[in-house]
C-alpha cells in the first residue's frame, strides 16, 4: 500500500487535512467481545490511491478477500479500479504503477460503493493501517454524497504487530512481512497488499493466542495500547475512531 511508515514522516501528510466526516450510519451487524479471533469471518482489504492525503487524495484500486479466521474462504477476492476523476500524478504511478489510461474505462466510486460495503457485510475488516483505507473511503462516500455504514469491526495487524513486538521501529508492510517469513508478491497493488496482510493476519493467530489475546475484545485491547502510533494515526485524520469502537 502507498503509504508511509506511522512513525515518521506524518507531518508531511497533515498539512490541509480535514477532519474525517462522521456522517455515518451504524453498523449492521456487531460481534461480541469474546468471539474467538480464530473463527472471525473476515475480510481483508487494502487501496492504491493518488497520495497520502486522506482528505483530498482519490480512490484508484481496491483489492479485498474473504477468510474464516486464519482460513482464506473459496470466495471470488474483489480486485476493481476505480475512476478517480482527476489525473493521477507522475509520482504515484512510479509507486504502484497505475496510470491514467488504466482507469479510463473503469467505474466511478459511485458505482462500486456499494458492492464493496456488501463485501465486508457483516464481517470483521482487516487490514495494514486499515484506518488509512476506511479515511480515504468515508471521505469518497462523503465527496458522492452517498452513506457510509461501517463495518462490523476493525482489526489493523500493524497494531497487533506493534503490540507483540514493541521494539520495532520498522512496522511496514515489507518488514512485518519480512519478520514473520512471509513473501510479498504483487507489492502496491491492491490485492497483492491484501494478500499480504492475510498472510500476516494468519501468522499472528497463534502468537496472539499465547499471549492470552485470543477474542475480539483481547486484539480490541492491545491496539488501544499503542498509543504513539494511534496518535499519529488521529492526528494524519486517518479513521481511528471505527478501529475502537466496541
Amino acid at each position: 500500500m502507498m503509504r508511509q511508515r506511522l512513525i515518521t514522516g506524518l507531518g508531511r501528510m497533515i498539512g490541509g487535512i480535514r477532519s474525517t466526516p462522521r456522517l455515518s450510519l451504524p453498523a449492521e451487524h456487531s460481534f461480541p467481545a469474546d468471539e474467538p479471533l480464530s473463527t472471525l469471518p473476515v475480510t481483508v482489504l487494502d487501496i492504491e490511491t493518488t497520495g497520502l492525503n486522506v482528505a483530498r487524495d482519490r480512490l484508484l484500486s481496491i483489492g479485498a478477500l474473504h477468510c474464516h479466521g486464519a482460513q482464506r474462504e473459496a470466495a471470488p477476492p474483489l480486485d476493481l479500479l476505480v475512476h478517480p476523476g482527476v489525473k493521477i500524478p507522475k509520482r504515484a504511478t512510479q509507486i504502484h504503477g497505475i496510470t491514467d489510461a488504466d482507469v479510463a474505462f473503469a467505474p466511478s466510486f459511485a458505482l462500486i460503493w456499494s458492492r464493496l460495503q456488501a463485501y465486508w457485510q457483516g464481517r470483521v475488516l482487516i487490514g495494514h493501517n486499515i484506518a488509512f483505507d476506511l479515511a480515504v473511503l468515508r471521505h469518497e462516500a462523503e465527496r458522492a454524497r452517498l452513506p457510509f455504514r461501517p463495518p462490523s469491526a476493525v482489526l489493523d495487524v500493524c497494531l497487533l504487530y506493534a503490540g507483540l513486538r514493541p521494539r520495532r521501529q520498522n512496522i511496514s508492510l515489507e518488514q512485518v512481512a519480512e519478520d514473520l517469513g512471509i513473501t510479498v508478491s504483487g507489492r502496491h497493488q491492491a490485492l497483492g497488499d491484501a494478500e499480504a496482510a492475510a498472510a500476516i493476519w494468519a501468522h499472528l493467530l497463534p502468537p496472539l493466542g499465547s499471549r492470552g489475546i485470543a477474542t475480539l475484545g483481547a486484539a480490541r485491547d492491545l491496539m488501544a495500547r499503542q498509543r504513539d502510533l494511534i496518535h499519529g494515526q488521529t492526528r494524519a485524520g486517518w479513521s481511528v475512531d471505527l478501529l475502537l469502537a466496541s
